[in-house]
């Protein structure tokens, strides 16, 4: 019972210090909110009021003013009062031990201090505002006032530099005086809202307006002053070009001037419309037109000297290459009696001779045209730079035609000489196996041997038609020399095959009654020999038994053999 007492105690204790901490609390609160209205009377709203009151405000500036007015009215003589007694009224509360009700009042009080702080910023802010807006207005007006009188002075001294813009420019500047009076009375006036307006199109017309005189005396003075000095300039050169009988192809020349001054003209009624941005467009279309004529008449004068140099240069290299052309010519109909050209030689030679005809052709139009005193240098000179590269490649297309068939002859010669060796060579494969007394040839070797012989008797038959294919000629020689080279291998295997096979068969006679082996062995090899003729067989038939009963004798038969003739052993061929 006492350690409930003792609890009840204690827990009462503790709510009573709590209740006095709350307290505590929002009487600090209540104070900050106290300091936090007095910094909010000590700001000199009035003073600002009466500052501003004695700008003569109306219209829209004057409303806001009289709305300000009544907001400080509002402030001074509603909120001001109500945070007071609020306040008064929660410390007095703050006593008690209410506290759902003390906080309630406390959130109320500190949301009406914190909307009436908010009040008297924007209240304090639109004054400033105000007396910023009637200072900038004034020192507009001040500003505004010197430039035009700026701008009138540079129209009236400069009148000549603007040209026919001068009374669009001045229209302009007459309009903008009438809106800058306008600016002026409303500013006087203190309705700062619409001088505000009017302000903001004032200064975009004031700025276009310098943007235009700045921009116009340039584009008036090559409209009225350079242009017409450089188209002065051009009809003088030309009309001494014209009489130097220069001439400039499909340009004229005249009617490309009297453009250009057509151009200018219209150009100065742009100006008139103070419309400079098209202007300079049409300036700089004008100023490329006068240096394309300068850089025509430049073109002709420069191709003068250089057309009158090379007319002997280039009379020269047409001479020089007519007369290759003739030789060629000349030179390829005769080998084309004897030798098939098989690269259309004849057809380029004659299709480079019809473009020297072309190319001369071109040059003595020039020379007559020259001679009449009716010729374009440009086009002649380009004409010459063209002929000159044509006539290069021509001669290079004519030596490489000679250094193709200039060989032929020889190459017959060397080619009849190489066939004669393939008949020696055939003749002297033929008589070595005939020398061997074989009971047979091999049939492979002996088709082989024809396609061969056959090989080189079409090749004397087409090396005795009246017009020779050298090119088909060196092809067939090619393959030839490839299958004498192997007519000759197997020739070799076969001389080598029948001697060593003979030779061993003899050697097996001395085991043939010791040994059934090498007695049928030899009776096979021999039927291989003599019957089927089949040698390199008899000979493999006969080693192999030989090497069976005598290790080693066959290598030695061999080496022997080879070391007789007198040449390196092969390695082992089958006999085709």
């Amino acid at each position: 019972m006492v350690g409930v007492l003792i609890g009840i105690v204690i827990l009462a204790i503790v709510v009573y210090a709590g209740v006095l901490v709350y307290q505590s609390r929002i009487r600090k609160q209540v104070g900050a909110l106290s300091t936090k209205k007095a910094s909010m009377v000590e700001i000199p709203l009035a003073d600002e009021l009466n500052l501003v009151g004695q700008l003569s405000l109306t219209g829209q500036s004057l409303e806001q003013f009289q709305q300000l007015q009544e907001d400080y009215q509002d402030i001074t003589e509603n909120r001001f009062k109500r945070i007071d007694q609020e306040l008064e009224q929660l410390l007095s509360d703050s006593r008690g031990v209410n506290l759902v009700q003390l906080k309630q009042r406390l959130t109320k009080i500190s949301l009406l201090v914190s909307q009436t702080d908010e009040l008297v910023q924007s209240v304090q802010a639109k004054l400033a505002s105000l007396q910023e807006v009637d200072k900038q207005h004034r020192e507009a007006v001040r500003e505004l006032e010197k430039k035009y009188q700026d701008l009138r002075k540079t129209l009236l001294a400069k009148n000549f530099s603007f040209g026919p813009s001068i009374d669009g420019l001045e229209e302009r500047l007459g309009q903008l005086e009438g809106n800058f009076d306008t600016f002026t009375r409303l500013t006087q006036e203190g309705d700062h809202e619409r001088a505000a307006d009017v302000l903001s199109q004032l200064q975009d017309d004031t700025t276009n307006l310098e943007d235009l005189i700045a921009a116009i005396p340039p584009l008036f003075k090559d409209l009225t002053v350079v242009y017409p000095d450089q188209i002065k300039e051009l009809k003088g050169g030309y009309q001494q070009l014209a009489a130097e009988q220069y001439q400039f192809g499909d340009q004229d020349v005249p009617a490309m001037i009297h453009e250009i001054e057509e151009h200018i003209k219209d150009n100065l009624n742009t100006l008139t419309d103070l419309r400079p941005e098209d202007a300079k467009v049409v300036n700089e279309r004008i100023a490329t037109q006068i240096d394309q004529i300068y850089e025509l008449m430049q073109t002709e004068m420069d191709a003068k000297e250089p057309v009158e140099k090379n007319l002997d240069q280039v009379a020269k290299f047409i001479a020089h290459a007519q007369n290759q052309s003739h030789s060629l010519l000349n030179e390829l109909d005769r080998l084309s009696q004897n030798y098939t050209l098989d690269h259309q030689e004849l057809e380029t030679a004659r299709e480079l001779n019809e473009q020297l005809r072309n190319i001369d052709g071109t040059y003595q139009r020039d020379v007559q045209d020259l001679s009449s005193k009716t010729a374009t240098f440009s086009q002649v000179l380009a004409n010459q730079e063209q002929q000159e590269k044509e006539l290069k490649q021509i001669e290079e297309q004519q030596s490489d035609i000679l250094k193709s068939v200039a060989g032929l002859a020889d190459e017959e010669r060397q080619a009849r000489d190489t066939l004669q060796q393939f008949d020696f060579n055939l003749h002297s494969l033929r008589r070595q196996v005939e020398n061997l007394n074989l009971p047979g040839i091999p049939q492979a070797y002996l088709d082989y041997f024809f396609v061969v012989r056959d090989e080189v008797a079409q090749l004397a038959t087409d090396m005795d038609q009246p017009q020779i294919d050298m090119e088909r000629i060196t092809k067939q020689l090619l393959i030839i020399q490839t299958d004498l080279d192997t007519l000759q291998e197997k020739t070799d295997d076969l001389i080598d095959s029948s001697q060593l096979a003979e030779q061993l068969l003899q050697y097996a006679n001395r085991y043939q009654t010791s040994h059934d082996n090498v007695a049928a062995a030899s009776r096979k090899a021999s039927d291989l020999f003599e019957n089927k003729y089949q040698y390199a067989q008899a000979l493999e038939t006969i080693a192999t038994v030989l090497d069976e009963v005598e290790p080693g004798s066959y290598k030695r038969l061999e080496d022997a053999y080879y070391q007789r003739k007198g040449t390196s052993k092969p390695k082992r061929r089958a006999e085709n």
